[in-house]
C-alpha cells in the first residue's frame, strides 16, 4: 500500500500523442450564431516565437484546415464580411497533434473584435486515432533525467512498457509485447536495424529537443517499418528572439549508493556540461539552434590476478594497475530553419554523437589484453515545405545517417599477436586482430503531397531508404592453458606451471617432449563482409470528415525490402540469399466520434497491418557463417604438426579443421506483420483534466525463428514427447555441424487495457499516469531464435518474453504558485519525478543441460512451460527539486539536484527480453528466482542552468 501510495504521490506528465511526422495539424468550423456554416471566411494562424503566418479560407461547410503547421505557441484569428473578428491568443501546438478549433462568429462590424486567451481542449477532437502521448519542452526540461537519455521520457502512456536505461543505451520498449521499433528525429529514420530489436541510432541529448513523441498503435498509413510503435524526436529551433542556456551537472561518488550485490562502492567519477544559443540571423526568415553536451564517466575495474602468480608469469605492475573503464559522451548539433517565402519554408539539420570508451578489461584479464572502443554517429537532414495551391502542400525530406564501430587493442600492435588464457590464473597478451569494425551508411528520401478538398484531405508520399553495413569481425587466435593430469611419473600439473615451464622450454620427463599448451584455437578465412539493403515504401490515406462530429480515416501502406545477393560462393545454397517478399500491402482504418456536442468527449478506434523491418543482423550472420568465409581450427598442444607455442598456423590443415555450422533462410521466407486494433474513451472530467481507457490487441504473424535442419535421427523421446538426437553423430549432411535454417511463420498474441489519467500544465502543475493489465503469448521470440524443440514450434507457445501483467508508469511536475505571504517563499521551486513500476518481467526456467542433444541449451524440463516463472516486481522512482532565480528580466538561474531509484530498491537487471539473465534460472535450484545482476542503487547528482 505504501507503494501504492508513492506511485500516486508522483504522478507524471505528459500531452497529446498523433499522427504528423514533424508538424501538427489544426482545423476547425466557421459559425454564425445559429450554428450555420460560414462560407470564404479568413482564418489565420501566427507563430508567436517566429511570426510565420499562414492563411486559408473556409469551404462551403464552412470547414477551414491548416495540414502542416509548426509545433510552438500560436495566436488565430478569424474574420468573415458582417461578422466580428476572432481571436485566440494561447494556443499551444504539438507534434502529431490535430487540433479541433471551431469559431463562432458574432455578427457585427469588421472594426469590432474578440478575443480569448485560452488553449484548445485538453481532449483532442479532430479526427486522431493513433494512441500514445508526446512530451512537451517544459516536461523535458524540468523531468528528473540523471542518465542524460532523453528516450527513457518516452515510457508513459498507453500501449508504452518498458524499462528505463541508466545510461546512453538505448531504452527498452514494449509495444503489443514485443519491442519493435521505429525510431525517427524531425520525422526521418534514425533507426539502426542490424540488432534483433531496433535501436536508435544518432542520440540527441535533452537540451537538444523541442518535443517527443511517442505512437503505440493505430498510427496512419505514413508511418511504418515496424510492427510495433513509433518514436519521433522534433529537435530545437531559432526564433526572433536571442535565448540559450548553460548547464553543469556533477555527481558526487561519495552520495552514490552501494550496488545491492556489492559489497564497494564504486570508485566512479561523472559530470557533464552543455550548452545551447539560438537566435534569428533574419528576423521572420532564417533562425538558428546550436548545442553540445559533454559527458565523462569513469569507472577503474580492479584487476584480481594473485600477486604472486604474476611474478611467475612476468606481469608488471602496469599489468596489475585497474583498468580504466568508462564512457565519455559528446553530442554537438546544429539546426537552421528557413521561410523562403510565404509558400516555402524548411530547415537543415546536423547531429554528431562521440563515445570513446576505454579498456573494458578487469578481473584475471590485464589492461592490455582489452580493446578501446570508438563510436562515431553523423547524422544529417533536411526538409523543404511547400504551398503549391492553398490546398495542395507538399514535403521534402532527406536524411543521411552514419554509424562507425571501431574497437582497437590497448597493447601494442603485433601482426602475428595473440591472447594467453591461463585458465583460473590469468589472461594475457595481445592481439590487434582481436578488435572489430563496423560502418553503417544510410540515405533517406521522403516526398509527401498533401491535398484538401471538401470533406477529404488526402496524403499521399513514398519512402526510399538504401542502408550499408561493412564489417571486420574479430578472429578467434588464442592458447590456452588448462593444466595436466596426473601422469605414471608426475603429478597433476597447474595451468600455472604449465605456462611457466612452457615459456622456460623446459622438457616433460614422461613424455620426453617440451612442455606446451593445451590448446589453440585460431579462425582463418576472410573478415569483411559488406553488405546493402534497399527499402521503398508507399503510402496513401484520406481523412473523410463524414460530418462535423464523426471523421473516418482511411489509408494503405506499402512495404519492401530489397535484400542482396550474400555470397554467391557459399558451398550451402540457402546461405546465398534470401527471398525478396513483394506483397507487403498494409490497410488502415480509425474513426474519430464526438458523441455529444460539447467536444469533451471523444471516442476513437481502428484496425490496421503494420509490417516489420527485420533484424538485419539475421542476413548478416548468413553472409559471415556460411561454412566457406571463416573457418575455426583447434589444434591440441599435444599433437605432432602442432606449431610451437607462440606461432600460429600459417593456412589452414584439415586435420585441425572444426566442421561448420552455417545459418540460412527458407525459400519462403517472409516478412513478419503485425495485425493491430484499438478502442479508447477519452473525457475530460474537468478542464485541463482528461481520463482515457483503452483496449489493445496486436497478433504478430510470420515471425522469424530458427530451426536446425541438419539433425539426425531420433533415438528415443522425452516424457512430454520431444524427440531425442544423436548430436553430432549421423547428421544428413556431413559437410556441416548445424544448417540453422531461419524460418518465418511464429505467431503472437497481445491484449491490453489501458487506462490514463493527463493533465496539461495549469495553475502550475501537469502529471500523466497509466495504469496497464496486459497478456501476451507466442510460441518463440518473433526475433530469429532457436527452438527449442526442433520438431514443433508450437510446442513453445506461452508467456512471451515481453509479458508482463500490471504495470504502472507515471510523471509529475509542480511549480508551486501561492499567493499567501507565508508561504509564497515556495514559489519558483520545481518539483518533479518519474515512476515506474511492474509486476515483474518473465523468467524461463531450464534445464540446465541439453536434454534433446540437439546442440541448444534452452531446453526445460518435461511438463515446464516457456516463461512460467516472474522475477520480482520492478519499482524506480527518480525525483528532481530545482529552484529557479530570476537574475533579470528573462534571465534565470536554476539550480538542480535529481535522483535516480530515490529509494534504492533492489531491482534485478531485467530487459524487454525477459529476466533469464538477471536470475538463477536452473529449474529445481534451491535459490530460484535469486537476483545474480542488479541495476544501480540509488545515485544523487547536482548542478544549476542559467538560461536567458
Amino acid at each position: 500500500m505504501s507503494r501504492l501510495c508513492s506511485i500516486l504521490l508522483l504522478l507524471t506528465a505528459a500531452v497529446f500523442a498523433q499522427t504528423n511526422a514533424t508538424d501538427a495539424a489544426v482545423d476547425g468550423y466557421l459559425l454564425d450564431p445559429s450554428g450555420g456554416a460560414i462560407a470564404g471566411g479568413k482564418v489565420t494562424l501566427r507563430n508567436l516565437r517566429t511570426n510565420e503566418l499562414l492563411e486559408i479560407q473556409s469551404n462551403s461547410d464552412g470547414y477551414y484546415r491548416f495540414p502542416l503547421v509548426k509545433v510552438g505557441g500560436y495566436e488565430l484569428t478569424a474574420a468573415a464580411p458582417g461578422f466580428s473578428e476572432y481571436k485566440q491568443t494561447g494556443l499551444t501546438l504539438s507534434v502529431g497533434q490535430k487540433a479541433r478549433l471551431d469559431v463562432s462568429l458574432k455578427v457585427g462590424s469588421a472594426t469590432e473584435s474578440v478575443t480569448v486567451a485560452s488553449d484548445i481542449s485538453v481532449v483532442e477532437a479532430g479526427g486522431q486515432t493513433a494512441q500514445g502521448e508526446v512530451l512537451n519542452e517544459q516536461a523535458i526540461r524540468s523531468l528528473p533525467i540523471t542518465s542524460r537519455n532523453l528516450y527513457n521520457f518516452h515510457l508513459i502512456g498507453p500501449g508504452v512498457k518498458g524499462i528505463p536505461s541508466t545510461g546512453f543505451g538505448t531504452t527498452n520498449f514494449l509495444f503489443g509485447g514485443l519491442n519493435r521499433t521505429t525510431w525517427t528525429v524531425d520525422g526521418l529514420d534514425n533507426s539502426q536495424r542490424r540488432f534483433n530489436r531496433q535501436i536508435r541510432l544518432v542520440i540527441s541529448t535533452p537540451e537538444s529537443v523541442q518535443e517527443m513523441q511517442v505512437m503505440s498503435g493505430g498510427y496512419s498509413a505514413e508511418f511504418g517499418r515496424a510492427s510495433g510503435g513509433v518514436i519521433n524526436v522534433v529537435s530545437r529551433s531559432g526564433t526572433n528572439e536571442l535565448h540559450g542556456s548553460g548547464m553543469g551537472l556533477y555527481r558526487p561518488k561519495e552520495t552514490a549508493a552501494r550496488p545491492p550485490l556489492n559489497a564497494t562502492r564504486p570508485n566512479q567519477t561523472w559530470w557533464m556540461v552543455a550548452g545551447n544559443l539560438g537566435g534569428a540571423i533574419k528576423k521572420d526568415r532564417l533562425w538558428y539552434f546550436i548545442n553540445s553536451e559533454y559527458n565523462p564517466l569513469k569507472i577503474p575495474s580492479p584487476v584480481t590476478i594473485n600477486r604472486d602468480a604474476a611474478r611467475q608469469i612476468g606481469l608488471s605492475e602496469r599489468d596489475l594497475r585497474d583498468s580504466p573503464f568508462g564512457e565519455t559522451f559528446h553530442t554537438p548539433s546544429g539546426k537552421m530553419n528557413f521561410r523562403l517565402s510565404d509558400r516555402h519554408s524548411g530547415f537543415l539539420r546536423y547531429n554528431r554523437f562521440t563515445n570513446d570508451q576505454p579498456a573494458g578489461g578487469a578481473g584475471l584479464t590485464i589492461p592490455d589484453r582489452t580493446v578501446t572502443f570508438e563510436d562515431r554517429m553523423n547524422g544529417g537532414a533536411a526538409q523543404l515545405a511547400s504551398v503549391l495551391k492553398p490546398n495542395l502542400l507538399n514535403e521534402l525530406r532527406f536524411g543521411i545517417n552514419r554509424r562507425s564501430e571501431l574497437r582497437e587493442p590497448v597493447g601494442r600492435a603485433d601482426a602475428n599477436g595473440f591472447h594467453v588464457n591461463i585458465t583460473g590464473v590469468a589472461n594475457i597478451g595481445v592481439n590487434p586482430l582481436s578488435g572489430s569494425s563496423s560502418v553503417e551508411n544510410s540515405t533517406q528520401i521522403i516526398d509527401n503531397v498533401t491535398w484538401t478538398a471538401g470533406k477529404h484531405t488526402v496524403k499521399a508520399g513514398f519512402d526510399f531508404q538504401t542502408t550499408g553495413y561493412g564489417l571486420t569481425n574479430a578472429f578467434a587466435r588464442a592458447f590456452t592453458f588448462g593444466g595436466l593430469t596426473a601422469g605414471a611419473r608426475r603429478g597433476a600439473v597447474t595451468p600455472l606451471d604449465q605456462y611457466v615451464r612452457t615459456v622456460r622450454g623446459e622438457i616433460d620427463p614422461e613424455s620426453g617432449r617440451p612442455y606446451t599448451y593445451t590448446q589453440l584455437t585460431q579462425d582463418i578465412g576472410d573478415r569483411n563482409v559488406g553488405l546493402r539493403f534497399n527499402f521503398l515504401n508507399f503510402f496513401a490515406q484520406d481523412e473523410w470528415r463524414l460530418n462535423r462530429r464523426f471523421t473516418l480515416n482511411i489509408g494503405l501502406r506499402y512495404e519492401l525490402v530489397l535484400f542482396p545477393t550474400f555470397d554467391a560462393q557459399a558451398p550451402f545454397e540457402l546461405s546465398r540469399g534470401v527471398n525478396n517478399d513483394t506483397n507487403n500491402f498494409a490497410p488502415r482504418f480509425g474513426f474519430s466520434w464526438q458523441p455529444f456536442n460539447d467536444s469533451r468527449t471523444v471516442v476513437r478506434g481502428g484496425y490496421g497491418i503494420y509490417y516489420d523491418s527485420p533484424s538485419l543482423q539475421l542476413p548478416l550472420n548468413a553472409a559471415q557463417f556460411n561454412g566457406r568465409r571463416v573457418l575455426s581450427y583447434v589444434v591440441p598442444g599435444t599433437s605432432p604438426t602442432a606449431p610451437p607455442f607462440g606461432q600460429l598456423l600459417t593456412g589452414g590443415v584439415a586435420a585441425f579443421q572444426q566442421t561448420p555450422s552455417v545459418n540460412a533462410f527458407a525459400r519462403d521466407f517472409q516478412i513478419m506483420f503485425g495485425h493491430n486494433a484499438n478502442f479508447m474513451i477519452e473525457r475530460e472530467v474537468v478542464r485541463n483534466l482528461s481520463i482515457n481507457l483503452q483496449y489493445s490487441w496486436w497478433a504478430h504473424r510470420f515471425g522469424p525463428y530458427t530451426r536446425d535442419i541438419n539433425l539426425s535421427a531420433p533415438v528415443r523421446t522425452l516424457a512430454d514427447g520431444r524427440p531425442v538426437y544423436q548430436g553430432t553423430a549421423g547428421r544428413p549432411n556431413p559437410l556441416f555441424r548445424q544448417i540453422n535454417l531461419l524460418e518465418s511463420g511464429s505467431n503472437s498474441n497481445y491484449n491490453a487495457l489501458d487506462l490514463t489519467a493527463r493533465k496539461r500544465f495549469a495553475s502550475g502543475l501537469q502529471f500523466s499516469g497509466t495504469w496497464s493489465w496486459s497478456k501476451a503469448l507466442s510460441d518463440t521470440d518473433l526475433q530469429g531464435g532457436a527452438l527449442s524443440n526442433p520438431a514443433d514450434r508450437r510446442f513453445d507457445y506461452g508467456n512471451s518474453n515481453g509479458d508482463i501483467r500490471h504495470s504502472f508508469n507515471a510523471q509529475a511536475l509542480w511549480a508551486p504558485r501561492f499567493q499567501s505571504a507565508a508561504i509564497k517563499w515556495v514559489n519558483g521551486f520545481e518539483f518533479s519525478s518519474m515512476s515506474w513500476w511492474n509486476s515483474g518481467f518473465r523468467v524461463n526456467a531450464v534445464a540446465g543441460t541439453d536434454l534433446n542433444n540437439d546442440l541448444v541449451l534452452n531446453d526445460r524440463l518435461p511438463g515446464r512451460s516457456r516463461n512460467s516463472f516472474a522475477a520480482r516486481d520492478y519499482f524506480q522512482v527518480d525525483f528532481r527539486l530545482a529552484r529557479r532565480i530570476p537574475i533579470r528580466e528573462k534571465h534565470f538561474l536554476e539550480l538542480i539536484a535529481e535522483s535516480e531509484n530515490l529509494f534504492n530498491r533492489l531491482n534485478a537487471n531485467c530487459g524487454t527480453e525477459g529476466c533469464s539473465g538477471a536470475v538463477v534460472n536452473r529449474d529445481g535450484a534451491l535459490d530460484l528466482l535469486r537476483i545474480t545482476s542488479a541495476r544501480q542503487g540509488r545515485q544523487f547528482q547536482f548542478g544549476m542552468r542559467y538560461s536567458f
